[in-house]
């Protein structure tokens, strides 16, 4: 799986870093960076290209979860079933229940009665 240049992917680096248990979504990650790049995928999901390395290489010494959450809902393509509309894209469910701004629209003020107690929520009393 080595690059043109004889250089180790992204995904060769996974590989090496998390073997034969190396979970779906770290996949996901690597085959992204190999796509595009570090910095690209790393924009992406607004995190550090460091970030994006830590996790590839598993020397990340913070939350899995949230890494695997946000890459998930960036780049795996999957639903969720909501509450309020039914099946919806997960990146939709964590960017509403993540909304920062004070709600101003009357679906707005669903989200934020719904969201805390939704069993998608696996932010911790994070929303």
């Amino acid at each position: 799986m080595s690059s043109n240049h004889g250089l180790p992917t992204n995904m060769d680096r996974a590989i090496v870093a998390w073997g034969a248990d190396m979970p779906a979504w770290v996949r996901l990650l690597a085959s992204a960076c190999d796509n595009d790049n570090q910095r690209t995928v790393a924009d992406r999901l607004c995190k550090s290209s460091g970030y994006i390395s830590r996790l590839i290489n598993h020397s990340y010494a913070g939350s899995y979860e949230e890494a695997e959450t946000i890459i998930r809902a960036a780049y795996g393509q999957e639903d969720v079933n909501c509450p309020i509309f039914g099946a919806i894209p997960l990146a939709s469910c964590l960017s509403n229940r993540r909304r920062k701004a004070p709600p101003r629209h009357p679906i707005h003020h669903q989200y934020a009665a719904t969201c805390p107690a939704c069993p998608n929520n696996t932010d911790g009393g994070r929303t």
